[in-house]
């Protein structure tokens, strides 16, 4: 009786492996969609102080607050007239690197030019920047 010869089987790519990059794949885009976006505001402030800004109804924005040597605490108002398109205070949390609340989003209800004021309660300086939201924004 004659054998036949044995015949190497490749080895299977784990299925657990394809899983886990594809997962890592999406998360990477969906981090990168949130990060992204075009500034239209990018401002170094020390003390309290006012920019313009033209803003699109519709949109989502996200402000930013970012410091190496910034005060404790920062207030800043988005508003144009009476209409008050952001208000809050950022808090420099207890590792320093960060603000809250972080990267907040906020939409305006018309078309126009907007005031932002930001007034530093502390000594220090922050880039305050404003940037549209990559991602859109869903009735």
């Amino acid at each position: 009786m004659q054998r036949e010869p044995k015949v190497l089987k490749e080895p299977k790519e784990p299925r657990g492996l394809t899983v886990l990059y594809t997962i890592l794949i999406i998360l990477y885009t969906v981090i990168a969609l949130q990060e992204g976006g075009e500034c239209i505001l990018s401002e170094s402030v020390s003390n309290e102080s006012g920019f313009q800004v033209d803003l699109t109804e519709g949109v989502s924005y996200k402000l930013g607050i970012v410091s190496s040597n910034g005060p404790q605490e920062i207030n800043v108002t988005i508003s144009k007239g009476s209409f008050i398109a952001f208000e809050d205070t950022f808090r420099l949390t207890k590792s320093k690197k960060n603000y809250l609340p972080y990267n907040p989003k906020f939409t305006v209800e018309e078309n126009g030019t907007y005031q932002v004021h930001a007034e530093p309660l502390d000594p220090g300086t922050v880039n305050l920047t404003i940037k549209k939201s990559i991602i859109p924004k869903f009735p």
